[in-house]
């Protein structure tokens, strides 16, 4: 079982004075999961008062071994008391990871109950901070898809850091644009590019919001379109995409290494990736970016691609080393 972080215990005392009553009690119901408890996380996850997925390539269970994965126990009597029937004695789980570090992610969390339930995951924050710190990790980020964390997060110590937008395109024409000044090769990705995508992805973005070597390698087997863009040889960009819903697909990444931006690549890519839709019988297109990425947003709408209203909002927990006393 885990012991509160004491920089934690200090955000939280200062924050809330509720959530002041974590105490070690409370701590010694947290346990990192195992993979006996996949079974129960997937049933806690369908019938939880609160849940969240964070979507990406992998599925809950496949985060379990991690020692960022954590599940809270129920207090005896609480099952009869909260109706928490068909938990497995689970009162919520937890699963935070770097994939690559110093930026994590929230990928999974649960609460079953409703009865105070910001003190179930106020714990299961404290307990998986120390072993963050351990692998180096310096912001911890939730992108909220649902609306119950926005009022728990910045007690916790959390702050908004962005919101992502969906951009939509109706219809699949292709705008007329000049071809990019340097001729360029586009086919698709390798098992063996992906140790390179991986390095232009680091070139690319700050922390948060890189993929790693194995999450692109997750997504290989996964993607419905992922090409490469090549000059003279050498790979400079790529595009990875999945299907969604009924003749639809998502453009879930394009990048382009920095020094190859802003001369027409993103531009050739885009084109190339929308012919190969128009082949497959894509009627529809969707992408999310960052409210701030003006660069980007310019792009996109210059392919006919419009902003759908849905904004979702991103917090961060800034993580420094861990302070000594209570």
């Amino acid at each position: 079982m885990f012991l509160l972080d004491s920089k934690f215990n200090y955000v939280v005392y200062n924050s809330v004075m509720e959530l002041a009553n974590l105490s070690l009690e409370a701590a010694e119901l947290v346990r990192v999961a195992k993979k006996e408890d996949a079974g129960t996380i997937m049933r806690l996850l369908q019938r939880a008062a609160y849940a969240h997925y964070h979507v990406d390539w992998r599925l809950p269970a496949d985060w379990i071994g991690n020692e960022g994965f954590v599940v809270h126990l129920e207090e005896e009597g609480q099952r009869r008391r909260w109706g928490s029937w068909g938990n497995g004695g689970l009162a919520g789980c937890l699963a935070v990871a770097a994939d690559p570090p110093p930026g994590a992610w929230v990928r999974v969390a649960a609460i079953a109950t409703r009865e105070r339930p910001e003190l179930v995951l106020a714990t299961m924050l404290a307990a998986v901070l120390p072993g963050l710190r351990k692998t180096a990790v310096s912001q911890l980020a939730w992108l909220a898809v649902e609306e119950w964390p926005d009022s728990w997060l910045a007690p916790l110590g959390f702050y908004r850091i962005s919101q992502l937008e969906t951009y939509t395109k109706r219809q699949m024409n292709i705008p007329l644009l000049s071809p990019p000044l340097h001729p360029l090769t586009f086919r698709p990705a390798r098992l063996d590019d992906l140790a390179t995508l991986a390095e232009i992805e680091a070139a690319a973005f700050a922390p948060l919001w890189r993929h790693s070597g194995q999450a692109l390698t997750q997504a290989f087997s996964q993607a419905f379109s992922f090409d490469v863009v090549e000059r003279d040889g050498d790979v400079i960009g790529f595009q990875l995409s999945t299907r969604s819903g009924y003749n639809g697909a998502h453009l879930a990444r394009m990048t382009i290494r920095p020094e190859w931006q802003q001369q027409g690549i993103g531009s050739a890519l885009l084109i190339h990736t929308l012919q190969q839709y128009q082949t497959h019988g894509i009627r529809h297109v969707s992408l999310n970016t960052q409210v701030e990425n003006i660069a980007s947003q310019r792009l996109y709408k210059k392919f006919g691609f419009q902003p759908n209203g849905e904004r979702l909002p991103i917090w961060c927990l800034d993580i420094g080393e861990t302070v000594s006393g209570g």
